[in-house]
């Protein structure tokens, strides 16, 4: 689906003093989690007296295309089919919203101009709002930083904001999201039927190296979902290359495997699949990592036969080819 045409489909309802909400025109489901922020700007008090109407009407503007934005992002990438927003997912978000929208963030986003102009969102952060949110000013500290995620950021744990310093986690965005949306989530208002995970195929015990990379407790903190999904489907595809091989060449007639074994099947996925298997496999080049090595040595926890089940155990066998 196009971009703008997705975008035709939410409709944003603005109402002083209640809880707007998104709707989607196609199914009437409404999305009622992020405006929370819209519905927190129009009624903070103290802000609407040292902020003037048209500056606060920008504001709640650039905020509600901004939710569009995040929530096409969430919808798109499929991040909410399990009912909940964490670390792996935001950074997912961030890459979306980033490639996709980078410029359009940026001015919705705003900044402290150095005239003493604000624009955007910023014509209410930072200028007197005290309503509080999970412990923490909602305009000030909880929105403005979960409206980072559109910004690029070469930090390994926290997103940088519009002026490039360091910022929230994403961790703790990931925390915010999957509060204020809980309702949605719960809900399945943003879930998408048509993004499928990763599931291991073989019916060979090669398949736990798929539940392993999903389950990771350090790639889920340290990587992205579509990452960990990228690595997954390569070796999904290595493993299927892999039984291919073991089947032509009588590899597990023994009930066990032997080094000639191994020498035969390498020597059959080279003859027979060596690009593809290169391709899979991947590599770490000019900091772009591609196939496999999309989790290789990024994090990965999981120990199996005394060694790390990723970095060791998995990338020594999907040398075979």
């Amino acid at each position: 689906m196009e971009r703008r045409n997705f975008l035709k489909t939410l409709l944003a309802v603005p109402a002083i003093g209640m809880m707007p909400t998104l709707s989607f025109a196609n199914t009437g489901e409404e999305v009622v989690g992020l405006e929370k922020i819209v519905t927190i700007i129009q009624n903070d008090k103290r802000l609407n007296k040292k902020v003037d109407a048209a500056d606060i009407q920008i504001a709640i503007e650039s905020a509600r295309r901004m939710n569009e934005i995040l929530i096409e992002a969430i919808i798109q990438t499929g991040v909410a089919n399990d009912g909940t927003i964490t670390t792996r997912d935001t950074r997912e978000l961030n890459d979306y919203i980033n490639k996709n929208f980078k410029d359009e963030w940026i001015e919705l986003h705003g900044d402290d101009e150095a005239d003493g102009e604000d624009t955007g969102f910023h014509k209410v952060r930072g200028n007197g709002a005290r309503t509080k949110l999970f412990g923490k000013n909602a305009i000030n500290k909880v929105a403005d930083n979960i409206y980072h995620l559109g910004f690029e950021t070469h930090r390994k744990n926290r997103l940088l904001n519009e002026d490039g310093n360091k910022n929230a986690s994403f961790a703790k965005i990931a925390e915010w999201l999957d509060a204020l949306l809980r309702e949605d989530l719960v809900a399945g208002r943003l879930a998408n039927p048509d993004v499928e995970e990763v599931v291991g195929t073989t019916g060979t015990g090669l398949d736990m190296g798929i539940k392993i990379i999903y389950n990771d407790v350090g790639l889920n903190k340290k990587i992205s979902l579509g990452d960990i999904r990228e690595g997954a489907r390569s070796v999904q595809g290595m493993n299927e290359l892999l039984l291919e091989a073991i089947s032509a060449t009588n590899a597990a007639e023994g009930g066990s495997f032997t080094k000639q074994d191994m020498r035969n099947v390498n020597q059959y996925l080279v003859a027979n699949h060596a690009d593809e298997w290169a391709e899979l496999h991947g590599d770490d080049e000019k900091d772009e990592e591609t196939g496999f090595h999309k989790v290789q040595s990024d994090g990965a926890k999981t120990r199996i036969l005394g060694k790390n089940a990723i970095n060791t155990v998995c990338d020594g066998i999907h040398h075979l080819g």
